[in-house]
């Protein structure tokens, strides 16, 4: 069993752990930090315990869990504590989970292991032996600081040095709170981020994040949000006039834009589920549905009632190939051209491209609308089809390792709320 103790590196210290970095006091990131990177006991001294803190912790079940306060183990478990190694996290230092997996993962020669990063910083994170567990355990539980301490150990250079995986921001004043925030928001992108999204929905997203985390919303409602904005912009597709199609195109960033800002702010505010996840991509399947399927009616003013046919085909098409789409690989994309052409296709760049164009098509070249939506139908069917005969003749596709996601999505959530056309 990996067991953590917080602890104070100095006097001030103390107040730090209770700043607010993202709506989040950085006691409770540091609890969460440790419980991402899979430490299944986490200890705190009894000066950082406080109602608010409390109800943080007691609002997440897997947190609830982990979380023991020092003062309430008894005699028994602070002997089974203390006899042990400890994995020493400083109250007031913004980490990356994957740092201290590495940490974790390392070979110990008995010494300790420490992260590289924290050297010199008077907030060592480190694996400590059971010698030094015992050494330390009263300071530890009597919340005393600690840093000079440490730090010393680290520095006597017996103990092995692991260099850490993401970042390690101290929050010390005010300038490194705003810095340890913008660090955050900084790393809230995915893998699965087109271009487009990274220029210019992330940023867009952030700005609208940092209000959100500020506020009494859970992440599952901004996503029913972003599915209000998309079937919004869905119906402005429906038998679209010029100017109702360019507020379709309008609400449809619009709700892409809030589509990031769930994910962030159920990273941010540590409310990530596996129904979250499955909520995002239902709500990114049923617009990308309905746009497609709105844009055969209005080709039907050119094309005859079989457009409506050929829209609902898309529309089939796109959810099929959503739905495939979730077992493509990363690593198989990375390998194989026909599955990086897949992923490519199934980028929400590619869907920019077909709304401005079938926008500039209703204002420009109406006859055009008939082959584009004919072009969708057989596209989609095709994603999908595709995806189907790699399953069965190429082995390329498997369902989506949640483990791996949550690696992936590292320091910020353990289930990521997003699929291909998301971020």
């Amino acid at each position: 069993m990996t067991r953590a103790v917080i602890y104070l590196p100095d006097p001030t210290s103390r107040a730090a752990a209770a700043t607010q970095v993202a709506g989040r006091a950085m006691l409770v990131r540091t609890l969460m930090t440790a419980e991402r990177a899979g430490v299944s006991r986490i200890g705190a001294p009894a000066c950082l315990r406080d109602a608010a803190v409390e109800a943080r912790i007691a609002a997440n079940p897997r947190l609830s869990a982990a979380v023991a306060w020092l003062d309430r183990l008894g005699a028994e478990g602070a002997r089974r504590w203390s006899g042990g190694p400890l994995l020493l996290l400083p109250a007031n230092v913004l980490l990356d989970p994957l740092s201290v997996r590495r940490l974790l993962a390392a070979r110990d020669p008995g010494d300790g292991i420490a992260l590289e990063e924290s050297k010199g910083s008077f907030s060592p994170i480190l694996l400590a032996p059971p010698a030094l567990s015992a050494a330390i355990w009263d300071h530890l539980v009597q919340g005393a600081p600690l840093g000079d301490e440490l730090e010393l150990r680290v520095r006597q250079g017996r103990m092995t040095l692991v260099v850490g995986a993401g970042f390690f921001v101290p929050v010390l004043d005010e300038a490194t709170r705003s810095q340890a925030e913008a660090t955050l928001f900084r790393s809230l992108g995915i893998s699965a981020d087109s271009r487009v999204d990274r220029m210019i929905n992330r940023r867009c997203s952030r700005w609208l994040t940092r209000l959100l985390i500020l506020l009494p919303v859970t992440p599952n409602q901004v996503t029913l949000l972003s599915l209000a904005l998309g079937l919004g912009a869905a119906w402005m597709l429906w038998s679209a006039t010029q100017a109702s199609a360019l507020v379709g195109l309008a609400l449809y960033m619009l709700a892409v834009v809030v589509d990031h800002s769930d994910g962030e702010v159920a990273r941010l505010t540590f409310q990530e589920s596996a129904f979250g996840e499955w909520l995002d991509f239902t709500t990114d399947t049923v617009t990308h549905a309905g746009l497609v399927l709105g844009m055969g009616v209005t080709a039907s003013h050119v094309g005859g009632s079989v457009m409506v046919l050929a829209g609902a085909c898309a529309a089939l098409g796109v959810i099929l190939s959503a739905l495939f789409a979730r077992f493509l690989p990363e690593e198989a994309a990375r390998e194989e051209r026909l599955a990086a052409v897949l992923k490519g296709l199934g980028t929400r760049d590619l869907f920019y491209t077909v709304l401005v164009a079938f926008l500039l098509g209703l204002w420009f070249a109406p006859p055009v609308l008939p082959v584009l939506v004919g072009l969708l139908a057989v596209g989609s069917q095709g994603f999908w089809l595709t995806c189907l005969g790699r399953r069965y003749f190429g082995g390329g596709l498997r369902p989506p390792d949640l483990g791996d996601a949550r690696a992936e999505a590292s320091h910020l959530c353990g289930h990521p709320r997003h699929f291909r056309w998301r971020g």
